[in-house]
């Protein structure tokens, strides 16, 4: 089988058969090779973190509608459970209604001060999460 009937196997295959030698071509194919590493990189994903695990284990906790409010009690119970048990019984240490700040501790960045925005987001991808577990669950109810 004549050589140009064949498939190139990777991009960088592609270019040296279909484009003329030179530092056009090399620098080219440093680019593809970037590009690939790169892509493997971002093939993982972003995956969630702590913060975004303990408010799907309080949403869990609270139940259906899983509104803010309810959030905002179970993590208000698991402050009071680090103060009555100590730092291992909950990384929540602090929820502090007025300045709408939580004070958490994550394992990779220590004491936290999040926002109750970023609350709210995380409550928002965990209603996500929880329509896919659930999906007799009522939108509107989540």
């Amino acid at each position: 089988m004549p050589l140009q009937y064949m498939t190139p196997v990777t991009a960088t295959e592609t270019l040296v058969r279909h484009v003329p030698a030179g530092p056009k071509r090399d620098e080219l194919i440093e680019l593809v090779r970037i590009g690939i590493k790169f892509q493997r990189q971002q093939h993982t994903g972003k995956r969630p973190g702590h913060l975004a695990q303990l408010v799907l284990d309080c949403a869990r906790r609270a139940g259906p509608p899983y509104s803010f409010a309810q959030l905002l009690d179970q993590l208000e119970l698991e402050a009071a459970r680090r103060q009555l048990h100590g730092e291992r019984a909950s990384p929540v240490e602090k929820i502090d209604r007025i300045w709408q700040l939580a004070t958490v501790h994550l394992p990779k960045r220590g004491r936290v001060q999040v926002p109750f925005k970023t609350l709210q987001n995380h409550l928002t991808d965990t209603k996500k999460k929880l329509r896919e577990e659930f999906p007799a669950l009522p939108k509107s109810g989540i």
